[in-house]
């Protein structure tokens, strides 16, 4: 397992449709040491947990009737809720084909964990987006976590000064 990370003060919300799913997630966290774990089951209860409650870390299924959990995403990276607009939040989603994959990055997610996942997998997503947060990047068409993972030198003009 990976280095070992408090839950003890994160707040956490799970939003998924799916009961069971979103049961697995709450005992994971709650076994890993979280005391504070949220539940919605869909896109509309999800959005008034972050209206109405301190929550650290989001975690959601990108299914959501009748919206998705993209539009949560999306929500929390543009502050149209109360959360903090940097806020981690992991996607868990048996739709984890590249497409799906790629336009959650692009909605701003900072982890993707495919379900059936395992619960090393798991932990680590949560002690990767706990432990070593990610640089935030504000352009005209993005907001969210750097999409780079590795950092290569540059063999021509930095473009990005």
């Amino acid at each position: 397992m990976a280095e070992k990370v408090d839950f003890s003060s994160v707040h956490f919300l799970i939003v998924d449709g799916n009961a069971l799913s979103a049961d697995l997630a709450r005992d994971l966290l709650l076994t890993m040491g979280a005391t504070t774990v949220f539940v919605a089951h869909s896109f509309d209860e999800g959005l008034a947990v972050l209206g109405s409650d301190s929550v650290d870390v989001l975690l959601t299924e990108l299914h959501l009737p009748p919206r998705n959990g993209l539009d949560l995403i999306r929500a929390v990276r543009d502050g149209k809720t109360k959360a903090h607009k940097q806020m981690p939040i992991l996607v868990m989603s048996a739709m984890s084909a590249v497409e799906h994959v790629f336009e959650a990055r692009d909605a701003g997610v900072t982890e993707f964990i495919a379900k059936p996942y395992g619960v090393e997998g798991f932990y680590r997503r949560m002690v990767g987006i706990i432990a070593r947060p990610r640089a935030f990047v504000d352009s005209k068409d993005y907001y969210g976590p750097d999409r780079r993972r590795r950092q290569v030198p540059i063999t021509g003009p930095d473009r990005r000064e």
